[in-house]
């Protein structure tokens, strides 16, 4: 594991996979599940119920997933892109891409997060692939049904599926992220770096710390 004061170094034609939520939003919005059920108003009614009954291993985490969706069934589809629309991206996105883009890195998404979102974002920053879990709508409304592509212990295994796709070998891959869900991708990346950590424990888990708001900030940990 490197030194947190090193820099990285020979990460040109890296594969950087970035958590979603709290990493390139705000850590204001840790949950873009939460940030749409604060704008229905859902959160203390149902949304922190079924986030307890999760932690507390009573419902699994495709349940989870479901409870969290019920009390936006029949919200048309315009409430929930309005909605969206309040879940804001940190600063310094692009010129970190840029810088990545530069040299020849491979830029992906992988979260837990609402997908229309993240696809949103993935091409108008041109990432190359993304990957988020689907809230299912029929005739311009929610039904309450989620496709879950990432379970909560799925990113490292994710992230490795994606190095054998793109021929990436696991020594040229760095995971980004916030929060105790990335932890399992920072373990198979050769390098983590955490943005604003969400505990003490996501903090201790990654090699490098960034503790500004700004995405800019992460490419000081480069070696160029």
């Amino acid at each position: 594991m490197p030194q947190r004061n090193n820099r990285i170094k020979n990460f040109q034609g890296s594969l950087i996979a970035f958590d979603f939520d709290g990493t390139l939003t705000t850590a204001d919005y840790r949950s873009s599940w939460q940030a749409v059920h604060e704008y229905f108003g859902t959160w203390a009614t149902h949304g922190e119920m079924a986030l307890q009954q999760y932690i507390d291993g009573k419902i699994n985490y495709t349940e989870f997933c479901i409870a969290d969706a019920y009390p936006w069934i029949n919200h048309f589809e315009s409430e929930y892109q309005k909605a969206l629309t309040t879940i804001k991206l940190r600063d310094g996105l692009s010129e970190l891409l840029c810088f990545l883009k530069d040299y020849k890195c491979i830029s992906v998404i992988i979260s837990q997060g609402l997908g229309d979102l993240v696809e949103k974002i993935a091409k108008q920053y041109n990432f190359d692939f993304w990957i988020a879990n689907k809230l299912i709508r029929k005739k311009n409304r929610i039904t309450g049904e989620v496709v879950v592509n990432v379970d909560a212990h799925d990113k490292g295994n994710i992230l490795m599926s994606l190095l054998e796709s793109f021929n990436i070998p696991q020594e040229k891959s760095i995971a980004i992220g916030d929060a105790s869900a990335d932890i399992d991708m920072f373990k198979m990346a050769q390098v983590s770096i955490v943005i604003e950590p969400s505990s003490q424990k996501v903090s201790e888990s990654a090699d490098f710390v960034c503790q500004t708001k700004n995405l800019k900030e992460i490419i000081s940990f480069f070696e160029v």
